[in-house]
């Protein structure tokens, strides 16, 4: 899989010099990045020759002693009147020293063998980035056993797919996955070990899953130790230390499993020896940054471990986001105070709307807007960055020029573009190949697709490369590797590239005419191409991408009977083009990225003749790019600057519009739709939108309103667009029920306590003073209400209050997310289907008379449950 990954700087520019001198004068005046500085004692024990991967780890962790290693952020536990406790962050991070690091691998490493994991043995990941994530890997390389990170957003299928090929001993799940794991877990009879890590059992929600998780492995017959990765530590620290593992460099340590641009996941094999690479502070250049990483990208992702062990290996300090869906990213950010980023162009992306809104509302007469920008981006970045970021790069995907140039203009560091892949590692930096590692290239042409190594001004071609990095192939997939190297050992990339000059390299196309959009989704466009040919309106069709943009475009040739019926009204056609093209992707099952956003209408076919199609027919790609390339890179910078001016709009007239309104156009803007296509009762996660792009959709909407939209709001499955309206109706009149962070700790808080988390804040004065006088409940219940049914202690609080109240006629309701009281259902019934047939049978004839599920919210208190129940409320709640 090919991706862009976060490189050192290579000095060829003015302000690459400047950054040398802010390096100095930073680090000469600040004592925490001089204290990080990397040791070349430390260096040159790592980088000794053919030492076992357990030793280089060992001297590296061991060397750097009582550094800060690890940082995660702070937090405290608070128990409100309710009895019920939780986590609140804290305003500040702490930190695992390297020395500490390795004493708690050396504890999980103990523990685990002494439950019977063995040297060889497979050990499933699946969590966000952090500290106990890297605890456990380091652990598993300690003891030996091959590492498999899971992809969190991977479909279930996808997942029993990889653990079936795997048959790890081991899984390894953090507790806000553990929903996903134990399903996975019932269909892999290899586990025998469910370690679940960044859980706190002072936390009531979390032990409570924890025990449903027992208690559903018991149920369905599973012999399986569930163990608390801190249990582990403890029980490891008063244990033998477990055997070396074995010193072979060729013993496989990790897989990193990629579907690219295939769909059929394959694991990219690490032995010790490429392990060891990455552990290794290998290839310096002539500058030396002390590192304070950010680590937010999954270790499922090669960027994510080149991030992480990047930081480590020159001694510094890696800092972690606290949530998985970056809604702390900011905040976190300005806590950290980073030296060194590596972006995702999403990321970038928030940075430039968080800009473009501070910029909006601090337009003022006499002050030009560049002198307002320049103002603004100063505040950013020494305040939101914490003005001490001395290195940045882009990963998985290449950035736009436009917002390249924006963030080199806001951190004044270069931004660095790399290229490489999980396959062959890093390739090259800012265009130049990397010598080490790669030793040899070549590029072969490409006739099919008019490449050709005899091109000019520059030849092109696919790029086939040897490295000191290169991966021995495929786990248990002889033929795909094969596939993968050519005859005289070269790695077939894939991509095909101009050489500029020796070892002198530009991106240009994928052979499989696969392309990778900025937000690392691929796309077949060929396979695109002859779905829209498919349309009644459409004669020919060239789909065309940039990777650097994170939609497509098009160039449509309509047929000709549809350019005589509309040649006197041509402004009328192009909509009923984009119509039949949206219906087209929605029989075809598209992705909503898979649909050219906009397009130009071309009259002229393409033809032999005009030499934009091959004798066989066919697309002539590079003939086409060069022939529309121009007009299309053109639209899209349209479209951008256009998407900009309509949310510059929108926060002007947010005060004179209709709320549900901007609601949508803010989403059409933010996902590229037309507001028209967008109706009241289409939700954000069916747009397309993730939890990044949610993320900015919050911030968006708080620019805009002035009020918090949660991003759990934005992506429940139970609001659709009109009830986001509605929350922000709600927050701006005052009537919202539902606590904010504002209305319990004040809007401007820097720093919160336990003390405020008051009964007052969450329930409304008449109801605490009548439950003074209500008496206790005496008589038989009938009737209750169960919230949160669906997740892992609800379902069995479902099952038994379903048990207790169907013999006597009882009924019990289910509060459950969904559009709709069906789909709230579906998503209930989905629960006990997990390959227990005797459960799933039990709880259906159960509810079948005496369940009832209501579609909504718990915080929509209001709306729901009077309409509802009316007067006649439950007489239990659970």
């Amino acid at each position: 899989m090919t991706e862009t990954i976060s490189t050192a700087a290579v000095p060829t520019t003015d302000l690459e010099e400047q950054v040398k001198r802010r390096i100095d004068q930073i680090v000469s005046n600040d004592p925490q990045l001089a204290a990080l500085l990397p040791e070349d004692s430390v260096t040159e024990a790592v980088n000794e020759p053919d030492l076992p991967l357990v030793e280089v780890v060992r001297r590296l962790l061991e060397g750097y002693g009582d550094r800060p290693a690890l940082g995660q952020r702070a937090f405290e536990f608070v128990t409100g009147d309710d009895g019920a406790t939780v986590i609140a962050l804290k305003p500040e991070y702490t930190t695992v020293s390297y020395r500490e690091l390795w004493e708690r691998a050396e504890a999980i490493a103990a523990a685990w063998h002494e439950q019977g994991i063995r040297d060889g043995d497979f050990v499933a990941q699946l969590g966000f980035t952090s500290t106990d994530f890297a605890s456990l890997d380091v652990a598993g390389l300690r003891l030996g056993t091959v590492s498999v990170p899971l992809q969190t957003g991977a479909s279930l299928q996808q997942r029993n797919a990889i653990l079936e090929e795997t048959r790890p001993a081991v899984f390894a799940a953090s507790i806000e996955y553990l929903d996903a794991a134990v399903d996975s877990v019932l269909a892999t009879p290899s586990v025998r070990l469910l370690s679940v890590f960044d859980y706190h059992a002072e936390v009531d929600s979390q032990r409570e899953a924890l025990e449903a998780v027992r208690a559903r492995l018991e149920s369905a017959g599973r012999t399986i130790v569930v163990e608390a990765l801190a249990e582990a530590l403890t029980r490891g620290r008063d244990l033998p230390a477990a055997p070396l593992p074995s010193a072979d460099p060729d013993a496989l340590r990790l897989l990193i499993y990629t579907s690219g641009s295939t769909g059929t996941p394959k694991g990219a094999m690490y032995p010790q020896w490429l392990v060891a690479n990455l552990w290794q502070k290998k290839w310096l250049t002539d500058d030396v940054i002390p590192s304070i990483g950010v680590n937010f990208m999954p270790m499922s992702h090669l960027a994510g471990r080149l991030t992480l062990m990047g930081t480590l290996s020159g001694g510094g300090t890696a800092y972690y986001i606290a949530s998985s869906d970056l809604s702390t990213f900011f905040e976190d950010i300005a806590l950290i105070r980073p030296s060194e980023v590596l972006f995702v162009p999403r990321v970038v992306e928030m940075v430039f709307q968080r800009f473009q809104a501070e910029l909006d509302r601090s337009l003022a007469p006499g002050e030009s807007n560049s002198e307002i920008a320049e103002r603004i981006k100063v505040r950013i970045r020494e305040e939101d960055f914490g003005g001490r970021v001395l290195s940045a790069g882009s990963g998985s995907a290449p950035l736009s020029p436009e917002m390249t140039e924006f963030m080199e203009s806001l951190l004044q560091v270069p931004l660095r573009d790399g290229y490489g892949s999980t396959e062959a590692g890093g390739v090259w930096r800012d265009g130049v190949l990397q010598r080490p590692p790669v030793t040899d290239y070549k590029l072969v042409d490409v006739p099919e697709l008019g490449y050709f190594t005899t091109d000019s001004p520059h030849p092109r071609g696919e790029l086939r490369l040897k490295s000191e990095t290169m991966f021995p192939g495929y786990y248990k997939r002889p033929e795909t590797t094969a596939d993968v190297f050519d005859d005289e050992g070269y790695y077939k990339t894939g991509d095909v590239v101009a050489e500029l000059g020796p070892d002198h390299l530009k991106y240009l196309d994928r052979v499989k005419n696969v392309l990778k959009l900025a937000q690392g989704e691929f796309v077949a466009v060929s396979k695109l191409e002859a779905a829209y040919t498919g349309s009644p309106l459409v004669r020919q069709i060239f789909v065309y991408g940039n990777s650097e943009r994170s939609f497509l475009l098009a160039v449509v040739v309509p047929t000709p009977e549809v350019l005589e019926r509309y040649a006197d009204s041509p402004d009328a056609l192009k909509p009923l083009i984009q119509d039949s093209l949206q219906q087209v992707a929605k029989d075809a099952e598209l992705q909503s990225y898979e649909i050219p956003r906009d397009f130009i209408v071309e009259t002229v076919p393409f033809t032999v003749e005009s030499g934009l199609l091959s004798d066989a027919r066919k697309l002539l790609r590079p003939k086409l790019k060069d022939h529309y390339g121009e007009r299309l890179e053109a639209l899209y910078a349209e479209l951008a600057e256009s998407q900009n001016e309509r949310l510059r709009q929108l926060a002007r007239e947010a005060a004179t519009r209709p709320v549900l309104e901007t609601v949508t156009d803010a989403a059409a803007a933010l996902l590229g739709a037309s507001s028209s296509d967008l109706a009241p009762d289409v939700r954000f996660i069916d747009l397309g939108g993730d939890s990044l792009s949610a993320l900015s959709y919050s911030e968006l909407l708080r620019d805009i309103f002035e009020v918090d939209v949660p991003v759990g709001v934005i992506n429940s499955v139970a609001n659709d667009l009109a009830a986001i309206a509605r929350h922000i109706e709600a927050q701006r009149t005052g009537t919202a029920t539902q606590p904010t962070f504002a209305s319990v700790h004040g809007k401007d808080a820097t720093v919160i306590t336990a003390g405020e988390l008051t009964l007052d804040k969450f329930l409304d004065e008449s109801l605490l003073k009548a439950a003074k006088d209500i008496q206790p409940v005496t008589a038989d219940v009938k009737t209750v209400l169960v919230t949160g049914g669906n997740g892992w202690l609800g379902r069995w609080l479902v099952l038994d209050w379903l048990e207790r109240l169907a013999p006597n006629g009882g009924k019990v309701y289910a509060l459950i997310r969904g559009a709709d009281a069906e789909a709230a259902r579906a998503r209930l019934d989905a629960v006990y289907e997990s390959g227990d047939p005797k459960l799933s049978a039990h709880y259906r004839q159960l509810a079948q008379q005496s369940l009832e599920v209501i579609a909504g919210d718990f915080g929509d208190q209001d709306s729901v449950y009077p309409r509802k129940f009316g007067r006649s409320w439950p007489r239990t709640w659970t």
